[in-house]
C-alpha cells in the first residue's frame, strides 16, 4: 500500500493514544514527524521500538528537497504523518503533505484520535453548534482587534490558540469589548495541572489573576448574537442596490460581502 496516513497522537496524557494509533506506529516502516525527537520520546514512552524503522522529518520550515524525497516515499509505500501533539493537521504542518498525496493520485488515510479543541468545547460547557477554529491569532494589538471584529459577525462558538506571554492581553481586550459573552480559558489540557476558567466577559476583571500564566492555552469566547450585523461594505452596497435598483452587479458585489465568495462568481451565478 503506497500512500499518506495521518495520525493523531495524545495532547498531553500518553494514556490517551488510540489502540489503532499504536498499533500502526508499531507495525509502519516509515514515519515522517514534525520532530524525531519527540516522535522516539513518544515510541519509548510507548514500548514501541524504532530502530528498525526509518524516521525522517518535515516541518514548517522544510524545503521542496523534502517534500520530494516525501512525495517518493509515498510513491512507493505507506508513510505515517506525526506531528508532536495532536492531529498533524490542526495548527500543524500536514496540509501542504495531504494536498502532496491527492494531487499525486495517492490514498490519504486518518488514524483520529485526541484533539484540544474538541476537549476545550466539552470542558467549556459552550455551544459547540457551530463552532469557529481559528488557530493561533496575529501577536500585534490591531490584528486581535480585527479579529474579535470577525467573531462579532460570526454566531457561535470560537475556538484559538494563544500563548504564555499573551493569553491575558489577548482575552483582556476580547472580554472588554465583549463583556456579555460567555468566555472559557482551557489550560494544559489531559495534563496534571489541567484547568478551566469559565466567565462572563465583564467578569473578566475579577479572574485574571487566578490564571496561571504557565503551559499551553485554549481560548473559546460565545457570541450570543444570531444576527449580527452585516459589514460597512455591505451597507453601502444595499444602500446603493435600493437607489438604483436591483442591478446584477450590485447583487453580485453585496453578496460576495456577505459569503466570502468573489464577486465575479457570484456574478456568474447570478447570470445563469
Amino acid at each position: 500500500m503506497s500512500g499518506l496516513t495521518l495520525l493523531s497522537v495524545p495532547i498531553g496524557n500518553i494514556d490517551d493514544i488510540t489502540l489503532r494509533a499504536k498499533n500502526k506506529l508499531d507495525e509502519c516502516s516509515v514515519i515522517v514527524a514534525e520532530d524525531t525527537r519527540v516522535l522516539k520520546d513518544l515510541l519509548n514512552r510507548l514500548g514501541l521500538r524504532y530502530q528498525d524503522k526509518r524516521i525522517f522529518s518535515y516541518h514548517d520550515h522544510s524545503d521542496e528537497n523534502s517534500m520530494a524525497g516525501i512525495l517518493k516515499l509515498m510513491q512507493e509505500q505507506e508513510l505515517v504523518y506525526v506531528s508532536d501533539a495532536g492531529s498533524p493537521v490542526i495548527s500543524d504542518p500536514a496540509l501542504a503533505l495531504s494536498k502532496l498525496a491527492i494531487e499525486n493520485g495517492l490514498s490519504l488515510a486518518s488514524c483520529p484520535g485526541v484533539s484540544s479543541v474538541v476537549v476545550a468545547l466539552e470542558l467549556s460547557a459552550l455551544p459547540a453548534t457551530p463552532f469557529h477554529f481559528h488557530g493561533f491569532l496575529g501577536r500585534e494589538k490591531s490584528k486581535i482587534e480585527d479579529f474579535g471584529e470577525l467573531m462579532s459577525q460570526q454566531y457561535g462558538t470560537h475556538v484559538f490558540f494563544e500563548g504564555v506571554s499573551r493569553v491575558k492581553k489577548t482575552v483582556g481586550l476580547l472580554a472588554q469589548k465583549y463583556a456579555h459573552w460567555d468566555f472559557a480559558i482551557c489550560r494544559e489540557l489531559t495534563k496534571s495541572f489541567e484547568s478551566v476558567y469559565r466567565f462572563k466577559g465583564s467578569d473578566w476583571g475579577n479572574l485574571e489573576a487566578e490564571v496561571v500564566e504557565k503551559g499551553e492555552f485554549v481560548v473559546l469566547a460565545h457570541n450570543p448574537d444570531k444576527k449580527s450585523a452585516a459589514s460597512g461594505a455591505a451597507n453601502e452596497i444595499a444602500r446603493e442596490i435600493l437607489e438604483k435598483g436591483a442591478k446584477p452587479k450590485l447583487l453580485a458585489k453585496l453578496l460576495s460581502e456577505l459569503t466570502g465568495m468573489p464577486s465575479k462568481e457570484v456574478y456568474e451565478l447570478l447570470k445563469r
